[in-house]
């Protein structure tokens, strides 16, 4: 078995786009560009155009070249004019391209340029520290990085991303609550090399602190994460803040899993999940249709509204073991949970209060319906056996969709449509999407638990 630095030696040429990728990926660039620059060049309020982002600092992948394109536009300009600005300037510039709206903080254009994403956001033409707009420090970034990092670095943060990815933890989106490419950047100053910041993340501590420079000890203070990353162009950011728990776990496990035993496994993308058809049974599925929204908008959704039917499966006493929430973010998404089990026996028992308390004893009694049987145990404690309310998860799910949402939790903005709800036993009708969210609940991550 290789040490992890012969390992890494050997896997470091394939992080690196070959010098036909990288003239192809900047031809496409400035073509999209001179688009952008050209119709700007009539709009008094537009101050310069940048490229920012992975493409910018030469940190991007082979196959995942994305590029950013950012309008900068004049402080004075206010922030309706701002975003319409955003959705125009983009639309118009590409408008051969089938530009597509998207919304993150605020309004931006997505582009295909032969076959490479495009993304032209509007910032404001601020001062460091001015911010007016959340894209306003990614210009920023872009500098700070370039200006810190040699060629070393750039393969560096370009194997961080590699092996962020195989892990599935890669992307600040909502669907993943990972590591940006921007953090990956920072995690790679910090500690100057992929193999060091492994060796670090595989004892890093509980709210751990991570800092190129100086910073506000009252921030970090406050600041409630997982894991803190003080942004080195705001040091009253934590760029932590858009990481989940899960993702931060997983990276310290997959950090002490390869440097336990190096693998080629940990810098390909693929399906490295084991599952097990004995769970199936206990998987309560809900698939529906929803409304087309911005990936971002659809997926926030979805997250709040699988937390909200999890906690209503627990309010009626279905354990819910796991849960996982997809979409194919244009109109269909299923929501998996993973359940002691789907069905629960017809009666309960319920303790109350030992009979000495008085009053806590008369508000258990008043506050139950008939009970099935009751009778004073051994602790001096009332207790008896009641009818469950619920008993069947599928049951449950459907009434709580269609009769009591208003009261749920359930995001009242997310349009749920051909509702359909069964158990991962149904194997007939599981398919596409239905099967990636059971596997997601039933599966085991082999890179992290092989």
């Amino acid at each position: 078995m290789p040490d992890p630095s012969t390992l890494i030696s050997k896997v470091l040429p394939l992080c690196e786009p070959t010098h036909i990728q990288e003239r192809r990926i900047a031809k496409v660039a400035q073509e999209a560009k001179t688009h952008v620059d050209s119709y700007v060049a009539q709009l008094d309020d537009v101050v310069d155009v940048v490229f920012g982002g992975s493409f910018a600092k030469g940190t991007w992948l082979p196959g995942h070249a994305d590029i950013d394109i950012f309008v900068k536009i004049k402080p004075s300009v206010g922030i309706e004019k701002f975003e319409e600005m955003g959705r125009e300037i983009g639309s118009e510039a590409l408008k051969s391209y089938g530009p597509k709206l998207r919304y993150s903080d605020h309004p931006y254009v997505e582009v295909f340029v032969k076959k490479v994403r495009v993304n032209v956001v509007p910032c404001y033409d601020v001062e460091q520290g001015k911010w007016q707009s959340a894209a306003d420090r990614s210009p920023f970034h872009t500098r700070y990085i370039s200006s810190n990092f040699d060629d070393e670095k750039r393969r560096q943060a370009r194997l961080l991303k590699k092996f962020l990815k195989s892990v599935g933890i890669y992307g600040a989106e909502i669907s993943t609550e990972g590591f940006s490419g921007y953090v990956s950047e920072v995690l790679v100053l910090k500690y100057s090399s992929f193999e060091n910041l492994l060796r670090a993340a595989a004892d890093w501590q509980e709210r751990q602190i991570i800092a190129v420079s100086d910073y506000d000890s009252d921030f970090v203070r406050v600041s409630n994460s997982s894991v803190i990353i003080i942004d080195p162009v705001d040091s009253r950011r934590n760029l932590g803040t858009a990481i989940s728990p899960e993702s931060v776990a997983k990276f310290m496990l997959a950090a002490r899993k390869f440097l336990e035993k190096p693998s080629l496994d940990f810098f390909k993308e693929g399906k490295y999940r084991r599952g097990t058809i004995k769970l199936l049974p206990n998987v309560l599925v809900v698939e529906f249709s929803h409304e087309k929204k911005s990936p971002d908008i659809i997926w926030g959704q979805l997250k709040r509204s699988l937390s909200a039917i999890a906690k209503q499966l627990e309010l009626a006493h279905f354990e819910v073991l796991r849960s996982s929430c997809v979409t194919d973010e244009k109109s269909s998404a299923v929501l998996a949970f993973l359940l002691e089990s789907i069905t629960l026996p017809p009666y309960t028992k319920r303790k109350g209060p030992e009979v000495f308390r008085r009053k806590d004893t008369a508000s258990f009694l008043s506050n139950r319906k008939k009970p099935l049987a009751s009778w004073v145990d051994r602790e001096m404690r009332i207790a008896m056996v009641i009818e469950r309310r619920a008993t069947d998860a599928r049951k449950f799910v459907k009434s709580l969709l269609i009769n009591h949402r208003e009261n749920s939790g359930v995001s009242k903005d997310l349009i749920i449509n051909k509702l359909q709800i069964y158990s991962g036993s149904d194997r007939k009708i599981i398919k596409g999407l239905a099967k990636k969210a059971i596997g997601d609940v039933v599966s085991t991550e082999r890179l992290i638990f092989r």
